[in-house]
């Protein structure tokens, strides 16, 4: 999905989606409500193969279990 005309602000501290919701344009504001991210997610900063900025979602970390009392046979 291609959001165009959105603002964002670029900082030293991170990244700014900006827009606000007004009068004349109630929904300019992206919501995440209706996307697949959630408050809390964390973002990896790459570049794509066309050098564009790519904010990678990092996955759940999967944790080491072990089975058999801690043997690997």
């Amino acid at each position: 999905m291609m959001h165009v005309g959105f603002k964002f602000d670029i900082t030293s501290e991170g990244l700014l989606l900006s827009d606000v919701n007004t009068e004349l344009e109630p929904h300019s504001q992206v919501n995440i409500d209706n996307k697949p991210l959630n408050v809390g997610d964390e973002f990896i900063l790459e570049l794509n193969e066309d050098n564009c900025m790519f904010f990678r979602k990092v996955g759940p970390k999967q944790l080491d279990l072990e089975f058999n009392n801690g043997n690997k046979e």
